[in-house]
């Protein structure tokens, strides 16, 4: 099989020739990743790149870290250089009553369009998997952390009406994705703290179940899988990410609900896109434990479909993780992939 078969078979619980691969080495990797479009915010200009930008650090008092817009409007902070930042300042975080004004970043379709179709994705024997637009991400932002939650109990109209409206901003990305040889689209939504998710699952049934339904569909409908990534402790809400039309998850914590009741209770249902452990596992260095872990993992998928491809965690210094570590892993995987 091409590795484009072999995953999207994988995604769509379809006969396959062994577990799919994406990992940092050439030699087993079946994914490659179509970046999203180059999106637009005229008042974010010049405000993009870190920096001590005193008009930005004017509306977050009481901060002193670097700052910088995205394309939403919201302003994101960081503190001594180190992380990726967080979002300081929500673009609608002083209320609702904003949303008839904001509008979402725009894009050029055409200098998009342009741009996928010269990485010639359609030739390509990999899956090329796209990522742009989240759902949960991108409210928990534009509203801020502590509002976003609240509005749950508080706002649900306002959070179906903005889910509506982001719905309506995402579906261009899609055709264009869809047209240029891109084969699934990936948000990522982080769901749960350690212990439970943010959010009841009834509130996530009544809020979110709808809008991933409606994002799966509208993959589905242009040849799209669609793929979701959270961290934390998700398993409440995972049978009605699968009930709307959600194809595969990727977890870098599977073992905090566990690979053999993601395989046994999911396995014929959904895939699975996810690392050994880098919480309980890889972090360890013990080599005797990441490739019981590897081997474990690998059976018990096979045992319950085979819907699983492994991967890389993207940066694995940011984690502590040694190269080697990962590579102990890999190799394990590699040699226990036939179906």
């Amino acid at each position: 099989m091409t590795a484009k078969a072999r995953i999207h078979a994988i995604l769509n619980q379809q006969p396959h020739d062994r577990l799919g691969w994406d990992f940092h080495d050439g030699n087993y990797k079946d994914i490659t990743f179509a970046p999203g479009p180059r999106f637009v915010r005229p008042e974010a200009e010049g405000y993009e790149e870190w920096g001590n930008y005193e008009s930005l650090l004017a509306r977050v008092p009481g901060f002193h870290g670097e700052v910088r817009m995205d394309a939403y409007g919201n302003i994101l902070g960081r503190l001594e250089g180190k992380t990726k930042g967080e979002c300081v300042r929500g673009a609608l975080q002083d209320g609702w009553e904003l949303l008839d004004s904001y509008r979402f970043p725009s894009f050029d379709p055409k200098e998009y369009a342009a741009y996928l179709a010269g990485r010639n994705y359609a030739a390509d024997e990999r899956y090329a998997l796209g990522g742009a637009v989240s759902v949960f991400s991108v409210l928990r932002d534009i509203r801020l952390m502590s509002n976003a939650l609240m509005d749950t109990l508080d706002e649900p109209e306002n959070v179906e009406e903005f889910l509506t409206r982001l719905h309506e901003f995402t579906l261009p990305i899609l055709d264009v994705m869809a047209e240029n040889g891109v084969d699934g689209f990936m948000i990522a939504d982080d769901w749960g703290t350690q212990i439970s998710p943010f959010i009841s699952p009834r509130s996530f049934g009544e809020l979110f179940q709808p809008a991933y339904a409606r994002l799966a569909s509208a993959c589905h409908e242009r040849g799209l899988d669609l793929i979701v990534h959270s961290c934390g402790y998700v398993y409440p809400l995972v049978p009605m990410m699968v009930e709307a039309g959600v194809n595969a998850f990727q977890f870098d914590q599977p073992e905090l609900t566990g690979s053999r009741v993601w395989a046994e209770e999911f396995g014929n249902k959904a895939a699975f896109y996810c690392p050994v452990d880098i919480q309980k596992v890889l972090s360890t260095g013990d080599r005797a434990f990441i490739e019981k872990t590897a081997l474990d993992m690998c059976n018990v998928f096979r045992e319950n479909g085979g819907n699983l491809i492994c991967k890389d965690y993207p940066t694995y210094h940011d984690i502590g993780v040694e190269l080697e570590w990962a590579k102990w892993a890999q190799d394990v995987i590699v040699s226990h992939s036939e179906m």
